[in-house]
C-alpha cells in the first residue's frame, strides 16, 4: 500500500515538474486554443545556418539575350519543381530560372494585348499555373509555367487585390483594396481574403475599414498585416504595436487555433525613422502623422521543417543595431529567436529587402542592388 502511495506521489511530481518546465500554456475560448508563450525558449540548441548557393543579378553579362535582363525585382514565386519565377515590373514581365540559378526564358511584356499588362505588381503560382495583374485596369494575366498565355480575366470584386499567394488546392490568399464614398467622406478598406482561382472572394478572414482623413492617415500602422502559409494552414498576424498575436485557419478560412508571444511596446528611434522616412513618407504618409510605436510582427514565413517563422520588432541598440531576429515556433510553440547573418534587419515592412521562404530555399532580394541569393538551410 505504501509502494503504491509512493508511486502515485511519484507520477504527481514528474507530472507537476513538466508541467512547470513548459514555456507555454493552452488556452480555450469557444472551442477554439491559443498557445500563449513566454519569452523563455524550449530549444535553445537550435541553429539555422544558412549556406548560400548562388546569385542571380539583374543581368549576366555571359547572356547576350537581351530579355535576360531585369530592370526591377519584383515579387517572385517557384515552382514544386524548384524552378524561380521573378516578376520585372520594369517590364512587366516574368523571368524563369532553373532550380540552379540559370536562366531558361522570359515572357510577357508591357502593353494592352493578350499576354501584355501596363502596370504588374503582384504574381503567384496555384494550379500550374502563373497569374499576375495588369493592376490599373483590374485585370489578371494567366499562364502555364513554359511561359505560355492562356487568358486574361477582369476581376468581379470591387478592388484589385494585392499581396496575394497562391495555396496548394488551387486557392488564393491576399488583400482585397478600395476607397468607398459616403456623402462627402471617403472610407478605405483593406480585407484579408479566401479567394478561388479567379480572385472571387470566398470569405473574408480579417477585415478593416477606415474613414480617410488625411491628417490621421497612416498606411503603415492601419493596414500593413503579415501573413503566411504551410500546405494545410493560414498564418495571419493581427496588426498591433501593443500585443503579438497570430491566428491560425485552415484552408476553408475556419479559425482553428491561435498563437501569442509575450510582447512590450516598443518606440522607433530617431535613426530608424530616418531610414524609414527615406524610403517611405512619400508612399505611406499622406501628412506628418509618423508611426511613433512597431509593428509587434513584421513578416513570417513557414520552412520545409513545418516551422514558422516570425519576425518581430526587438529594441535596439548600438550592439545589435542592424540585427536580423527571427523568432522560430512549432506547432503553435516558441522555439527559440535566431539571429541570421543574410542582411540587415529592420523593424519594419522594407520591400528593399525581401526574405522568403520557398520550397526548400531561404531567398533574399535586395530590390536597390538588384540581385536575389540562394540558401539551403
Amino acid at each position: 500500500m505504501i509502494r503504491k502511495i509512493s508511486l502515485i506521489l511519484l507520477i504527481a511530481i514528474i507530472f507537476s515538474c513538466s508541467k512547470k518546465d513548459l514555456n507555454y500554456s493552452v488556452e480555450v475560448v469557444n472551442g477554439v486554443k491559443t498557445y500563449k508563450n513566454e519569452n523563455r525558449e524550449s530549444m535553445p540548441d537550435l541553429v539555422i545556418q544558412p549556406k548560400e548557393l548562388y546569385t542571380i543579378k539583374d543581368f549576366d553579362e555571359t547572356i547576350t539575350d537581351s530579355t535576360r535582363i531585369i530592370k526591377e525585382f519584383g515579387i517572385f514565386d517557384t515552382d514544386s519543381k524548384g524552378n524561380i519565377y521573378i516578376l520585372d515590373g520594369g517590364t512587366c514581365s516574368v523571368k524563369k530560372f532553373d532550380p540552379n540559378g540559370k536562366f531558361v526564358k522570359s515572357f510577357g511584356k508591357r502593353g494592352h494585348g493578350p499576354g501584355e499588362s501596363s502596370y504588374a505588381w503582384n504574381m503567384t503560382i496555384t494550379n500550374d499555373t502563373i497569374i499576375f495583374d495588369d493592376y490599373l485596369s483590374k485585370e489578371m494575366l494567366r499562364f502555364d509555367l513554359e511561359g505560355n498565355f492562356i487568358n486574361k480575366f477582369s476581376l468581379t470584386a470591387s478592388g484589385p487585390t494585392e499581396r496575394f499567394k497562391g495555396l496548394n488546392d488551387g486557392k488564393i490568399i491576399g488583400y482585397q483594396a478600395y476607397q468607398e464614398d459616403e456623402g462627402d467622406d471617403a472610407y478605405v478598406s483593406y480585407n484579408f481574403s479566401l479567394f478561388d482561382d479567379r480572385l472571387v472572394v470566398l470569405k473574408e478572414l480579417a477585415n478593416k475599414r477606415v474613414k480617410f482623413e488625411q491628417e490621421k492617415y497612416n498606411f503603415f500602422d492601419l493596414f500593413l498585416s503579415a501573413y503566411t502559409h504551410s500546405d494545410k494552414e493560414i498564418f495571419f498576424a493581427e496588426k498591433s504595436d501593443s500585443y503579438y498575436k497570430i491566428n491560425v485557419f485552415n484552408f476553408n478560412g475556419e479559425h482553428i487555433y491561435s498563437i501569442t508571444k509575450n510582447y512590450i511596446k516598443i518606440p522607433f528611434e530617431k535613426n530608424e525613422m530616418d531610414v524609414f522616412d527615406k524610403r517611405y513618407k512619400d508612399t505611406w504618409y499622406f501628412s506628418n502623422n509618423k508611426s511613433k510605436f512597431k509593428s509587434a510582427i513584421i513578416n513570417m514565413e513557414f520552412d520545409k521543417y513545418n516551422r514558422l517563422w516570425v519576425f518581430s520588432s526587438i529594441e535596439r541598440s548600438e550592439v545589435n543595431r542592424n540585427d536580423l531576429v527571427v523568432d522560430i515556433f512549432k506547432d503553435g510553440v516558441y522555439l527559440k529567436s535566431i539571429k541570421l547573418d543574410i542582411c540587415s534587419g529592420y523593424d519594419f515592412v522594407n520591400y528593399d529587402h525581401q526574405i522568403k521562404l520557398r520550397g526548400d530555399k531561404l531567398f533574399y532580394v535586395n530590390t536597390v542592388d538588384m540581385f536575389m541569393k540562394v540558401y539551403d538551410y
